[in-house]
């Protein structure tokens, strides 16, 4: 398989549900380099607001790990 971009990040998040826990919404967010690697665990989170925070997070550090087309 050949990637022409090295210009790829891969963020999985996987989400369940813990009863008696507040909030109940947990989630592990596993990045990648690139869609050759395989993804490592980045962060937990627990609830909607931590785990767009955590997203939000990576893609900040993402965005400014890359170089422009052409630099």
């Amino acid at each position: 398989m050949t990637v022409p971009d090295t210009r790829t990040g891969v963020l999985v998040i996987r989400v369940w549900w813990e009863p008696g826990q507040t909030p109940a919404l947990r989630a592990r967010l596993l990045v990648a380099d690139s869609a050759l690697h395989a993804p490592v665990v980045h962060a937990t989170a627990a609830g909607p607001d931590d785990v767009c925070r955590e997203v939000a997070a990576w893609l900040q550090r993402w965005t400014e790990s890359i170089t422009a087309p052409g630099e």
